[in-house]
């Protein structure tokens, strides 16, 4: 336990001075008449150095990295590869990796450069951010989620920086882009259904108060999700699509007693909660930061992933996992506000939406190490070097 708030509180304080560092110093020349700070910053190099030791360190902390580890190992001593339903472009990279011999720490740690580059390039216009950033991913269900699910990470890391593309019109690009993460994760074949989404207009002058009624309504649905009987036959024929269809069984209406099983926690309540102050927000957010073309984008991926998860949160969480793709969206709003309120000395909804992102990973350390559901524990950290 005490390792694991060590490290958390550690990389999120590291990563969030760097950060904080980068911004400043990128200021300061602005202000001079100079330009942008080159990606490749001092103090970005040492972010995402760190990051990926940490990452590289971390050992059978999950069922999906144990799934992950297993799978590595088990190519490197039996010569074969045990998943076949596994895509193409993710198989050849990890096929490939194994047959070289190299220790199974490269390997993810391979996986969080990815990722954290990811990241970090799609922060690259909003170094001011990138404070609230480390926090919210440390301190928040990021990380330990993104550790876990590899590929879904990856999706979802990407989804953030394709925003840009749908902003500027490239749709040849975003296609490309599209289909090569397809070969990551099947799921990702939503990605063209998402490109869509922003070009439906919607006024300008839209009041909150719609905002707040569609959110709403997602939720009081979600509370009742029995009027989902009537889809449940018909689903699986779409998770077979997205590569779920191993798990066709969870969908299929006689099985709704093991499908819904979800509670209104803290796990949901302060998303929500956060969510609230985004949209209260968001058009000071979006006139103050009005360089930033992306942010209607965003805006509107953010309402769509929390009604959707809403909408589904009773149910199965194969169900919720295409609405995950727009994780990362919802991420970047929480940091505009987070550095709105902060920049502005709103005091109290800042210490509420702090709370609401940065409180996670002790409460669920404290839940995985004194009440542990499993033999496997994400909350906490593991390491191989002792």
């Amino acid at each position: 336990m005490l390792l694991s708030l060590i490290v958390y509180t550690a990389s999120a304080t590291v990563l969030a001075w760097l950060g904080w560092h980068v911004g400043e110093r990128e200021n300061r020349g602005l202000v001079q008449g100079g330009g942008e700070l080159p990606f490749f910053s001092w103090e970005i190099i040492l972010a995402i150095i760190f990051y990926v030791l940490v990452s590289a360190a971390r050992w059978l902390t999950s069922w999906d990295y144990n799934m992950y580890y297993n799978y590595f190992v088990s190519m490197q001593s039996l010569g074969n590869y045990s998943r076949v339903n596994f895509e193409p472009g993710f198989s050849l990279i990890t096929v490939g990796m194994a047959r070289t011999g190299m220790h199974f720490s490269i390997y993810f740690a391979f996986w969080a450069l990815v990722q954290v580059m990811l990241l970090y390039y799609a922060f690259r216009h909003r170094k001011a951010l990138l404070p609230w950033l480390a926090l919210c991913v440390f301190l928040g269900p990021y990380y330990i989620f993104w550790m876990g699910f590899i590929r879904q990470s990856l999706a979802e890391c990407l989804f953030v920086l394709m925003v840009e593309l749908i902003v500027r019109r490239k749709f040849w690009y975003y296609l490309a882009l599209s289909l090569l993460a397809v070969s990551l994760h099947r799921m990702c074949v939503l990605f063209i259904l998402f490109y869509f989404i922003p070009l439906i207009p919607i006024p300008r002058g839209s009041r909150r108060w719609i905002s707040y009624v569609l959110l709403a309504l997602c939720v009081a649905l979600g509370s009742f999700p029995q009027w989902l009987r009537v889809l449940f036959d018909h689903i699986g024929q779409f998770a077979q699509i997205l590569g779920y269809g191993h798990y066709y069984r969870l969908f299929l209406s006689n099985d709704l007693e093991y499908a819904f099983r979800g509670v209104m926690g803290p796990s949901r309540l302060c998303p929500l909660l956060s969510m609230c102050f985004i949209i209260w927000y968001y058009p000071k957010i979006r006139d103050e930061f009005s360089r930033d073309r992306c942010i209607p984008v965003l805006f509107r991926f953010t309402l769509l992933y929390m009604g959707y998860i809403n909408l589904l949160a009773n149910t199965t969480q194969y169900l919720t996992r295409p609405g995950e793709l727009l994780r990362g969206c919802f991420l970047v709003m929480v940091c505009y506000v987070l550095h709105y309120t902060w920049r502005h000395r709103l005091k109290l909804p800042f210490a509420v939406l702090a709370f609401c992102n940065f409180y996670y990973v002790f409460y669920e350390i404290a839940k995985a190490y004194f009440v542990p559901a499993s033999i496997y524990t994400p909350e906490l950290y593991h390491t191989f070097l002792f």
